[in-house]
């Protein structure tokens, strides 16, 4: 799984269409093809990029791990104070990435 420390899009919104989200993440795919990669998932609070990927099925399975794993940790009381949630999806992604 591509999962990364979270890091600031740097912009270029324009070139991204969403694809899917929720409360918590948007996933994203990029319009024009140029780009190290094609999908990304980003945290909704802050837009910086948790996840990225080549292709549809690699980022459709982070973004069912996030689902099943950090949005029942994030409905937790005190998750959505911005630095639990980023602390949070930091264990996360620590653990899945070993």
């Amino acid at each position: 799984m591509p999962f990364r420390k979270p890091v600031s899009t740097l912009g270029g919104l324009n070139f991204w269409k969403n694809i899917d989200q929720n409360e918590y993440f948007i996933m994203q795919q990029h319009k024009t093809g140029i780009w190290p990669y094609s999908y990304r998932i980003l945290m909704r609070s802050t837009s910086k990029e948790i996840a990225n990927a080549n292709d549809i099925q690699t980022i459709r399975e982070d973004w069912k791990y996030l689902e099943h794993n950090a949005v029942p940790r994030l409905n937790e009381t005190g998750f959505l104070e911005m630095t639990r949630l980023e602390d949070a999806v930091m264990i996360i992604l620590k653990n899945k990435l070993g």
